[in-house]
């Protein structure tokens, strides 16, 4: 009896909660499990029709007869066209197969959701449905998050005055100009990733010009596997106030960056490296326009061929104070000089990773001239993999020898006691005695 009275005052204490903070909680379940509420007591009725966030990205995924689609845009439709009309905060809906669909209908479903006032939006279909041209003139849309495997149609009007997020993801669009009228209809954007498995033939230039925006990623991969050796475009970024900036894709024909100052961290990512795009400069370009930044990730693909390459003006990491340097594991012809070459563009640096396959190959000649890094700042090494190669221990030992203020070495092998054995090997120089060699 006890039990019984203690549920009922927890029931009672829940009820005396106002409907906005009950409408949010419940936004937090499956909205199936959020609709089954109603039967609670007379006033739960129609709550879940308020809440601030429609979520349906599993429901679509998951539905296999005709009978049992028809029944859930139903069920769709009379939450969206619900008479109450609450402001939506997200409307989420996911479908990843492809199928015969009701486009009126997620149109409809669309701008039910913007005559809402809906803030984020995100979209995830296998095909494209014409999208409303509402939805590119929204006045309350804060984020826009579209996944669409198909062709990307941009109404020639856009105007998107408080969007402060876009996402693009796996569409193609027709022609150039409707990726720039999207981008620079976005009037305060602050956040704009593009995962794009193609660029429009008919332009050579791709321009991002907002002085707002703080992050862009810029993701190409696909192209590298699909389309090798084809990436005749020249990328224009004009964002001075950039705090993250990630490139991952094959070197394109050119770069031009505006100064970035304020440039915190970067994710660079670059494959294709050959004789051409080398001597035309724009790996140094892109790598110049970032030099301001103090956390760097760096992929790359044939590094000695970089490190090979004349840097004009001189590339110098004045800022940098984190940096993790990987190659693939397929590329092992790489010879080490090219990491403590690079250790000379950043005088400042403390935090070196490095996650490199074991070479085939010894180091060449180390250059006589020490990082100034290495003598004054560097204080953490991490080596994510070791096999107990020795050309591995050269490096190794080389960063021992030279790096006067190292604090810990970190090196990721599969048995602790091995440390032991990797002390003796390397024969641990006395100006290192305070260094910590630990297991990651």
């Amino acid at each position: 009896m006890a039990k019984k009275v203690e549920s009922v005052g927890n029931l009672d204490r829940i009820n005396s909660l106002p409907d906005p903070i009950l409408c949010h909680i419940l936004s937090f379940l499956p909205i199936k499990d959020a609709v089954r509420t109603s039967v609670v007591s007379p006033r739960w009725r129609y709550l879940f029709a308020s809440m601030p966030t429609l979520d349906f990205q599993d429901c679509l995924s998951n539905i296999s007869s005709r009978l049992a689609l028809e029944n859930f845009k139903n069920f769709v439709d009379r939450i969206l066209f619900f008479p109450i009309r609450q402001t939506l905060e997200c409307f989420r809906l996911y479908e990843s197969r492809t199928r015969d669909h009701d486009y009126t209908r997620v149109n409809g479903w669309i701008r039910a959701a913007l005559r809402r006032g809906v803030k984020e939006i995100d979209f995830r279909y296998k095909t494209s449905p014409v999208l409303p041209t509402f939805l590119f003139t929204s006045q309350s849309l804060m984020t826009l998050k579209l996944n669409i495997d198909d062709d990307m149609k941009v109404p020639c009007k856009v105007c998107l005055p408080n969007l402060k997020s876009l996402h693009l993801k796996n569409m193609k669009f027709s022609d150039g100009d409707s990726i720039h009228r999207l981008i620079s209809g976005c009037l305060a954007l602050e956040d704009l990733v593009m995962e794009l498995p193609d660029l429009p033939r008919n332009i050579s230039k791709l321009n991002i010009d907002s002085i707002s925006l703080k992050r862009l990623a810029l993701d190409f991969l696909y192209m590298f596997t699909i389309y090798p050796l084809d990436f005749n475009y020249t990328f224009v970024i004009n964002a001075p106030n950039l705090v993250y900036f990630k490139y991952a894709g094959p070197i394109a024909e050119g770069y031009c960056l505006s100064t970035m100052n304020s440039l915190e961290k970067a994710d660079i990512g670059v494959y294709q490296l050959d004789d051409v795009n080398l001597k035309s400069g724009a790996i140094s370009n892109l790598l110049q326009g970032i030099c301001n930044v103090k956390s760097l990730h760096l992929t790359i693909e044939q590094p000695e061929k970089l490190i090979g390459a004349p840097l004009e003006p001189v590339l110098g990491f004045h800022k940098l104070v984190e940096l993790e340097l990987k190659i693939h594991k397929e590329y092992r012809d790489w010879q080490g000089t090219w990491v403590i070459q690079f250790l000379c563009c950043a005088p400042n640096l403390e935090s070196l990773r490095l996650d490199l396959p074991v070479p085939n190959c010894g180091f060449k000649p180390l250059p006589e001239e020490v990082p100034l890094c290495l003598l004054f700042d560097l204080k953490e090494i991490k080596i994510r993999y070791f096999e107990g190669n020795e050309h591995m221990f050269e490096m190794i030992s080389y960063f021992l020898n030279h790096a006067s203020v190292l604090e810990a070495l970190m090196i990721g092998i599969e048995k602790d006691e091995e440390l032991s054995i990797m002390k003796k090997l390397l024969g641990l120089p006395r100006n290192s005695k305070k260094c910590r060699i630990v297991a990651l």
